[in-house]
């Protein structure tokens, strides 16, 4: 007997469900990511001008657990004021830093990526910067933490500090 039109339609929504109901179930799907965002605004300190100088940072630091296998991560988002608008003559150094953490142990593991040649192109911007897996022996509480570190061209200081909320941390377990 010949498929009605509603009958095939019907059964390639079926198909699609079931195709997106198992790429849901199993692997890495199921590892465990604990995530914060957070957001600041920096002033450019070597601009007084008329435009809004104001750059816009968002991070979101994750931790996440798949089997024996914990990632410490980030993605850096920025959004460039109007003021912003020639390639090259922004920072003298930009980096951020993606640190592996235990609560109350103190520091495991940072990486640096270098931001500068990013930043300098003067267009808004995302990056997935380095990041640590590994086998801890111990998983209780781990954590990521993200900072970064801002030198503006012509302010005269050093690098800026910028501290964002860190990811929450992974329970201990004994997996």
């Amino acid at each position: 007997m010949p498929r009605t039109h509603s009958a095939r339609r019907f059964a390639a929504v079926l198909v699609t469900t079931v195709v997106i109901a198992a790429g849901a179930g199993g692997g890495p799907a199921n590892a465990a990511e604990r995530c914060a965002v957070s957001t600041k605004t920096v002033d450019n300190p070597a601009y007084s001008g008329p435009w809004p100088d104001n750059w816009d940072f968002t991070v979101k630091a994750c931790v996440t657990e798949s089997g024996p296998n914990i990632r410490h991560w980030a993605t850096i988002s920025w959004d460039l004021p109007a003021s912003t608008t020639h390639p090259g003559s922004i920072f003298n150094t930009a980096n951020a830093e993606v640190t592996a953490m235990v609560a109350g142990g103190g520091l495991a593991v940072t990486k640096r990526t270098d931001l500068a040649q990013r930043l300098n192109k003067a267009k808004d911007g995302s990056i997935t910067p380095a990041s640590y897996s590994s086998h801890w022996p111990s998983r209780h509480h781990l954590y990521t933490d993200v900072t970064l570190l801002l030198d503006w061209k012509g302010d005269g200081k050093g690098p800026q500090k910028l501290h964002f909320t860190p990811s929450p941390s992974i329970p201990g377990s004994a997996h």
